[in-house]
């Protein structure tokens, strides 16, 4: 009786296993919103620029752009993000442009840009405010010339 109870006590593990299939299933859907109508977004500098005038104030730009969303939508984990694939080497908040030694700070509301990081929207009738402004790497002397720069702006969702 001990010899049955004892493999019985064994079998009974195995008596309450149980598998289930399980099945996901989602929508995906279009973002909501759009920056600009997902037009480029252009900066003009003008052609007046002194080489010798460049100090992280002078010549300060707004990048004007809207943030077009459907009808209804909340702004619930929406944000922006700036991003380059050209960061300038001599300013962590600078993208890097075409014209040696030059880069253009890039501010959001006021404050220098962390490239990749999420800043929040919490109206996006009225997005933050961003600016794009000349510096000079310290260790160049700058030339006369046109120059070029590209950096990405996105709408952001959590």
């Amino acid at each position: 009786m001990k010899r049955l109870l004892c493999l019985l006590s064994l079998a009974l593990p195995l008596c309450a296993q149980a598998a289930d299939n399980m099945s996901f299933h989602g929508t995906l859907v279009a973002p909501p919103c759009t920056i600009s109508n997902g037009r480029t977004i252009e900066v003009a500098f003008g052609n007046d620029l002194g080489v010798n005038k460049i100090d992280g104030n002078n010549y300060k730009q707004p990048v004007s752009y809207t943030l077009d969303c459907e009808a209804g939508y909340t702004a619930g984990g929406l944000a922006i993000v700036v991003d380059t694939t050209a960061p300038a080497a001599f300013d962590a908040s600078a993208v890097k442009t075409d014209k040696t030694g030059l880069g253009l700070r890039i501010l959001v509301d006021g404050q220098p840009a962390t490239f990749a990081k999420r800043v929040a929207v919490s109206n996006p009738a009225s997005p933050p405010a961003i600016q794009a402004v000349p510096v000079q790497d310290p260790a160049v002397t700058l030339t006369a010339g046109a120059f070029e720069a590209t950096m990405t702006l996105r709408a952001d969702y959590m």
